[in-house]
């Protein structure tokens, strides 16, 4: 179990406020996307899901998950929330992208996520990232 989200980029120093904790865990038994309503708990399965699968095996050996798949996770869920129309959360996706592009000093590898997104979300993440060489 890895701690992602809001949670571990606080952690890193985001200013972001967030109330949850987001996990990604590989449990056979359990659902893609379980939520502990008492401990305000998201967990995010990587058993059941080949890009989360993809992203837990890229770092079980290391004790913390690395910037570069928070960037990859984050860019997933800016994508995910902006198909469903939630933009605020796609919003806070935005920010924390821009939060860990700084982190990396733009050296991004978008090795795992572009092969789950088409190429013009892809261009829209870039278009993130791009924005932040212009400020």
């Amino acid at each position: 179990m890895k701690l992602i989200g809001g949670q571990k980029l606080k952690e890193l120093g985001s200013t972001r406020h967030t109330e949850d904790s987001d996990y990604i865990i590989f449990d056979s038994e359990k659902d893609v996307f379980t939520h502990d309503a008492e401990k305000n708990i998201d967990y995010i399965n990587a058993a059941k899901n080949d890009f989360f699968g993809k992203i837990w095996n890229k770092e079980i050996d290391n004790s913390e998950i690395s910037l570069n798949s928070l960037l990859e996770l984050k860019s997933f869920s800016f994508v995910q929330h902006c198909q469903n129309m939630n933009f605020t959360k796609a919003d806070n996706d935005e920010f924390d992208i821009k939060f860990l592009v700084r982190k990396l000093g733009f050296d991004v590898n978008f090795n795992i996520v572009k092969k789950y997104i088409s190429a013009g979300e892809l261009s829209e993440i870039v278009k993130i990232i791009n924005s932040m060489k212009r400020s």
